[in-house]
């Protein structure tokens, strides 16, 4: 069984239907978390694979671990802004498999952390003086999911825009709660703790999309860098075997 997980509240509606047509064909069940609504969309009603979910409270991000996943072989987490090919998930399947037996998170934009080097290089010294612990969330590496990735490659952090991961090894809600606006960090924790590697997947440039929202969590939330995320950051940096590298086969 195929699962997918998408939260979502009224400011996204204008893009959800396209979401829904793009993923609904690829899977046996898709969860909607419809944080502030007091009802389900008529949009959606009767709709046998869709099941709309209002949480007792705003689960924002976390919303993509609210529903009960029991029984799903993958759980794909998705999100309202984004464009997905008719092929996603098929793709991302056969991609997790090809990486073997281990256990994995994959997904399509990833993070490595840095500290930035001593250097004389004016730019570089201005960073290096300025760096601090807390900030660690401004020191990333990223793995864009709109640029090409050719081998899939070791990373410290995976988003939940476009991932997925076995069901078995799905984190439950009451591990997540607590972690809203910085999901991707808690899950990042989640796997460290558990000995799932987290792997950012090949693709090709725009093979996924994004629709451009003026609010984000990225400009709105984790720019600020809130001192109990840099703790939990610092829980899983720099010590995720072979982070930076490619993924062999069936390793």
């Amino acid at each position: 069984m195929i699962t997918a997980n998408l939260a979502t509240y009224p400011p996204r509606e204008s893009n959800l239907a396209q979401v829904v047509a793009a993923i609904l064909p690829q899977v046996d069940q898709l969860n909607i978390v419809l944080n502030q609504y007091d009802e389900p969309l008529p949009a959606f009603a009767g709709e046998e694979k869709i099941a709309q979910i209002i949480p007792g409270e705003d689960q924002k991000d976390v919303g993509k671990f609210y529903p009960d996943v029991s029984g799903a072989d993958w759980v794909f987490m998705i999100d309202d802004d984004m464009i997905y090919p008719a092929d996603f998930v098929s793709k991302s399947i056969a991609a997790m498999e090809a990486l073997g037996p281990r256990k994995f998170l994959g997904g399509y934009h990833g993070s490595l952390y840095y500290e930035p080097q001593f250097s004389l290089a004016p730019k570089a010294l201005v960073k290096y003086l300025r760096y601090k612990p807390v900030n660690i969330a401004d020191y990333r590496k990223p793995f864009r999911f709109y640029e090409t990735l050719e081998q899939p490659t070791v990373v410290d952090q995976i988003a939940t825009n476009a991932a997925l991961m076995r069901g078995e090894d799905f984190p439950p809600h009451d591990f997540m709660a607590g972690s809203q606006k910085f999901v991707d960090v808690r899950l990042a924790r989640w796997c460290f703790e558990k000995g799932i590697m987290p792997v950012c997947l090949p693709r090709f440039a725009g093979w996924l999309g994004e629709v451009r929202f003026e609010e984000t969590i990225f400009r709105g939330f984790t720019r600020q860098n809130p001192p109990h995320v840099a703790e939990e950051i610092w829980s899983y940096a720099f010590k995720v075997p072979g982070r930076g590298a490619p993924v062999e086969a069936s390793s």
